[in-house]
């Protein structure tokens, strides 16, 4: 991992990666990898780019240098960042706009084709969704220019899967500024005050000192700005796991979820923690410790050769066994990394083997109507013999209960 400005992945890592990939590449028979993912981009190149309707491609010859095809909007910003973070593609070329009187998908197609390519593994083209791109499938295109398309389904995936020490780095830096943000967070809580103002006061100051520490502060793939937040999870809100907002201020006695995980080169870790404002109740206290034995049993679980569902069961046997498995709305984790839920997903239902490397949450919740959500996010790597965890905060309810 490079020190010299902002933490990011290294240009020789960036090339590690781009040699496993023609290797994996030339085994299929193809002669390059055509990536239009953004986050697939991301993985072998350190670019990011404002996702529209616009397609961004790299490819990535077997036998040459990496060329990019983008939006004339990102001409000259995209050499800049190249030259200031990556380095590894070498060549751009632009089309002027999207769907344009010609569709671009004709102009990506005669780039691959114009570079002597007869055979290419790919991503499909375009982002989906509210940016509606549509056109005509890249790999027709290709075939009418006498290029073979093989999809290259989950190789990018499977790639992604097990982290290297640089990704593992930066995960922890996360971590540690996500620790010093929800400090800032509870300092900031009390009664009468709303979720989202103690969440921008607290994410402009974490976001200051990250700032003063990097000289300056650049996600690579995002713009400055949350860094904690509670996401509506305040009071009898909380008990909804995907809370978007409460519709109240904060008051005495409330249960209220914390997380934060800022990007640090592109990555993420999780920290999540239940917080207590004022003096917690009996009831609270109960919820709250059962919740702590069933997230013990999913961490003990963790290591490698055990399967997904493993974690998921002796997490789900634990709350059965507490009377609480009726509180459950959710597996015992996900992993993450260049995306803040990606494989492997914890869960009952998904036999994939724990290996070295993977990263994953262990956040198994208890949601009780009325009163409030009780989660505890932890961030884990799995190691040759165990796991190891790369998030650190406190998880003892006192610890956890702001007084005001």
């Amino acid at each position: 991992m490079q020190e010299d400005l902002m933490p990011r992945v290294s240009e020789a890592e960036l090339n590690r990666r781009l040699r496993a990939l023609r290797e994996r590449v030339a085994a299929s028979g193809a002669q390059a990898a055509v990536l239009t993912s953004s986050v697939s981009i991301f993985y072998f190149t350190n670019l990011s780019f404002i996702t529209t309707e616009r397609p961004v491609v790299v490819i990535v010859p077997v036998d040459g240098e990496p060329f990019a095809v983008l939006p004339s909007v990102e001409m000259g910003h995209a050499e800049y960042r190249n030259s200031r973070w990556g380095g590894v593609v070498k060549r751009f070329e632009y089309y002027f706009d999207y769907p344009g009187e010609v569709h671009v998908a004709n102009f990506i197609a005669d780039a691959i084709a114009g570079s002597g390519l007869r055979h290419v593994m790919g991503e499909p083209l375009g982002p989906k969704g509210a940016y509606g791109y549509s056109g005509p499938p890249l790999q027709e295109l290709l075939a009418k220019r006498g290029v073979k398309w093989t999809d290259m389904g989950d190789l990018v995936a499977e790639m992604r899967l097990t982290k290297s020490q640089e990704e593992l780095s930066l995960i922890e830096e996360s971590g540690r500024w996500a620790s010093r943000a929800i400090d800032k967070a509870m300092e900031l809580m009390a009664p009468g005050r709303w979720d989202w103002e103690v969440s921008l006061e607290a994410s402009l100051e974490v976001s200051r000192e990250m700032n003063s520490r990097y000289s300056p502060y650049v996600p690579l793939r995002g713009t400055v700005g949350w860094v904690v937040g509670f996401r509506g999870q305040v009071g009898e809100f909380s008990a909804y796991p995907h809370a978007l907002v409460a519709e109240r201020p904060m008051r005495e006695g409330d249960v209220i979820g914390i997380g934060s995980g800022p990007e640090v080169g592109g990555y993420f870790a999780e920290l999540e923690r239940t917080l207590v404002l004022g003096t917690p109740s009996r009831e609270v206290r109960e919820y709250f410790d059962k919740m702590l034995k069933v997230r013990q049993a999913a961490i003990e679980s963790l290591r490698p050769g055990a399967r997904a569902s493993d974690v998921d069961r002796a997490m789900r046997t634990r709350a059965r066994e507490l009377g609480v498995e009726g509180l459950l709305r959710h597996h015992s984790g996900h992993g993450l990394g260049l995306e803040e839920h990606e494989p492997p997903f914890l869960d009952v239902g998904n036999g994939q083997e724990l290996r070295p490397g993977m990263v994953v949450t262990i956040e198994p919740g208890l949601y009780v109507p009325g009163l409030g959500g009780f989660r505890h996010s932890d961030t884990f790597v799995i190691t040759e013999d165990g796991a190891r965890r790369l998030t650190s905060y406190p998880e003892d309810i006192d610890e956890l209960t702001v007084r005001r």
